[in-house]
């Protein structure tokens, strides 16, 4: 069949995805997401069937990459299409370079290959889109098989103007999502389901000018966390449900993080609402917003750790400053742990740390929330200075008629096993209580 009747055919049975754009707000210094739309990329489609895929094909990667080799990269603009279906996939790809294209990934690809990595590489890619038009396209890793000994699921590297939307990650023997680096990407309507143990991190960001929202993780590992580099990032409306829960780091030498706003952030079971964490290190965190955190059952809430197990860095420590806690509400499950700690560096204390209504209890009634070397306002953070100190503590003792935050309908009370088959979910339409999910899912466009 021509090319032309291939897209016609093609047309004629997916919906139109619209361009997404950015909000007008800080800290995003400009639109996100591709410069043109999905229509316009369907010029050319370019069907890994044509290229020696089959539905339920033993290894879908070789077609894959011929589709992509032989018709996304000559074409000026292009979508490489993956048909409604289920393939098995050993031979992982690294899709480089094309621009003005996207990849629609309507079929369910299930690992079959234990060989490390990553599955899907997308490198250097400007004007790019990664999507489900029907939001049921995943990516399968039976992680159960191959526990932290194989490949990781997605990664992203150094693209420019791009989004992943409307797909669903699934049980990675490694982490899930890896954005490195790049500019002005989006990233919305995924939904991420790992196991209960650690190294199966669902989103690893970083890079400049990012917008994350409407995410669902389940994993107990990192949740949504930046990475180093990273500036101008707006991460919201994350639903991390029975997850390691998000953070900042771990950061050791060189670390530059500025200007990222997380709001709208509601945690159900899992390690800890927000954890920033560093071994000394050197470089800044600088002007970040934790805004409307909701915490239900976590072990830990508000963690700043600067003396985190892991590598240390050669520096005296990453600085923290200007960093802004604001409505913030949870009850802790652990009564021996601190709903709040600033554990930062003897050798860079922490400066202006603001806690604004942050109410943050545990289940017994009475707590101790530990400072060390932090200066700012609230709980036990001296008020100011430049030089260490020793653990200082304050008690904070849950109030008369207290209520638990709200939940949402689709919370799970435990996490997935490590020794069993996860099943694909469906993609929910809303990941903080009270509020809509910001996108629609593409199956209803």
């Amino acid at each position: 069949m021509s090319l032309a009747r291939l897209a016609l055919a093609f047309l004629a049975t997916v919906p139109t995805v619209v361009l997404a754009t950015a909000p007008a707000q800080w800290p995003l210094t400009g639109a996100v997401g591709p410069t043109t739309t999905t229509a316009a990329k369907r010029a050319v489609i370019c069907n890994v069937l044509n290229y020696g895929g089959a539905i339920g094909s033993a290894d879908i990667g070789p077609a894959i990459l011929e589709a992509f080799t032989d018709c996304v990269l000559p074409a000026a603009t292009a979508t490489l299409y993956l048909p409604a279906g289920s393939y098995s996939m050993e031979t992982w790809v690294t899709l480089n370079g094309a621009n003005h294209w996207a990849f629609q990934m309507d079929g369910v690809i299930t690992r079959t290959s234990t060989t490390g990595g990553h599955m899907i590489i997308i490198e250097n890619a400007t004007d790019f889109e990664m999507f489900s038009s029907t939001s049921a396209g995943a990516i399968q890793g039976d992680g159960y098989l191959c526990r932290n000994a194989g490949p990781r699921l997605l990664r992203t590297i150094t693209c420019t103007n791009f989004s992943v939307h409307d797909i669903i990650l699934v049980d990675s023997p490694e982490f899930h999502l890896i954005v490195q680096e790049g500019s002005n990407g989006e990233f919305y309507n995924l939904a991420i389901r790992g196991t209960n143990l650690g190294g199966s991190d669902g989103i690893d960001i970083s890079g400049t000018n990012h917008w994350v929202h409407d995410v669902e993780v389940t994993n107990r590992d990192e949740c949504v966390t930046v990475k180093n580099p990273a500036t101008a990032f707006l991460i919201e409306r994350i639903w991390c449900n029975q997850s390691g829960g998000s953070a900042i780091g771990s950061l050791a030498d060189g670390t530059t993080i500025s200007n990222i706003i997380y709001r709208n952030i509601y945690t159900n079971g899992g390690n800890q609402m927000f954890m920033i964490k560093s071994n000394l290190g050197s470089g800044y965190v600088e002007n970040v917003l934790f805004q409307n955190f909701i915490g239900r059952g976590t072990a830990y809430g508000l963690d700043v750790n600067q003396y985190w197990e892991s590598t240390p860095g050669t520096g005296a420590g990453v600085l923290l400053s200007n960093i802004t806690f604001q409505n913030w509400d949870a009850e802790i499950v652990s009564d021996t742990r601190a709903p709040v700690q600033f554990i930062c560096a003897d050798g860079a204390p922490c400066q202006g740390m603001v806690l604004s209504n942050v109410n943050m209890y545990v289940e017994s009634g009475t707590a101790v929330n530990y400072c060390e070397s932090a200066y700012g306002t609230g709980s036990c953070l001296k008020a100011s200075g430049t030089t260490s100190y020793a653990v200082i503590t304050s008690t904070v003792t849950l109030p008369a008629g207290y209520t638990n935050p709200p939940t949402l309908a689709g919370d799970l009370a435990s996490g997935f096993a490590t020794d069993s088959s996860i099943p694909i979910p469906t993609i929910p339409s809303t990941y903080y209580p009270g509020l809509p999910q910001i996108s629609p899912l593409a199956k209803n466009l």
